[in-house]
């Protein structure tokens, strides 16, 4: 999988996407900037075929509520952002879910993984 990273470049969160063996990239890659407004990340993501990461509460409140146009999952990492926290947060994720589902909005919780569908545009 590929995944863009919004809200975070912490290494060992994109160590931990490579070591499972996915591709990370952050919003420049794909030409925006590091304030672009949700609208336009998920707009971007889409049309790269990206699926998302975000430690934004705001930014996953806005995919989950706003209809948005995404034929890929979005992953909230509900976290304080220890190192191991992030490591364990992808590894709880991908032993849950081996794969994810388009449209849907996973939440990464320090105990939990959940799902819920987004709205769909």
């Amino acid at each position: 999988m590929r995944f863009l990273l919004h809200a975070t470049e912490h290494p060992t969160l994109i160590d931990s996407l490579q070591k499972a063996g996915h591709r990370v990239v952050g919003p420049a890659d794909i030409g925006l900037s590091d304030d672009a407004d949700p609208p336009a990340i998920i707009k971007a993501a889409h049309v790269a075929q990206l699926d998302v990461v975000t430690i934004d509460r705001d930014f996953a409140q806005f995919a989950r509520t706003q209809p948005v146009k995404l034929d890929r999952a979005m992953i909230y990492l509900q976290l304080t952002g220890g190192e191991l926290e992030y490591a364990d947060a992808v590894e709880r994720l991908f032993s849950r879910f081996k794969r994810l589902k388009p449209g849907h909005l996973y939440t990464v919780t320090e105990t939990q993984v959940k799902t819920q569908q987004m709205k769909h545009a």
